[in-house]
């Protein structure tokens, strides 16, 4: 884990379809990128027709990370980082109290979702 630093924060279009999210971080001279639409997509209704709202998750975790009111505070920001084969795959608070892992997250997301999907399912059965 290192600490880094958020040296930009980006929301842009991807292929005309997706909107995405990254933070652009910077530890000790070195670039490195976490999120962005290797990590998720969000389109008319969160990604594809019923995906869960990964933009709103992301935009708002990583503010809830760094105790900011807007994602304009986020840059020059402090966090600490964890780093798996050469990506950013999750941030926190430098004390290491608040962890903000996409993946994890956007899966437990679909889960729940499905869950209760399945459920909704069930009772239109009976």
């Amino acid at each position: 884990m290192e600490i880094g630093t958020i040296k930009a924060v980006h929301i842009y279009m991807h292929r005309q379809l997706y909107v995405t999210a990254a933070l652009e971080l910077n530890l000790k001279g070195v670039k490195y990128i976490f999120g962005g639409h290797e990590v998720f997509l969000s389109g008319m209704h969160g990604g594809e027709s019923a995906d869960a709202p990964y933009l709103g998750r992301f935009l708002f975790r990583c503010m809830h990370v760094c105790k900011a009111d807007n994602w304009d505070q986020l840059k020059s920001s402090k966090v600490l980082v964890e780093i798996r084969n050469g990506k950013v795959v999750a941030i926190a608070d430098t004390a290491g109290n608040n962890w903000f892992n996409p993946k994890e997250e956007f899966e437990a997301m679909n889960l729940e979702k499905e869950q209760i999907e399945s459920t909704a399912r069930d009772a239109t059965k009976s």
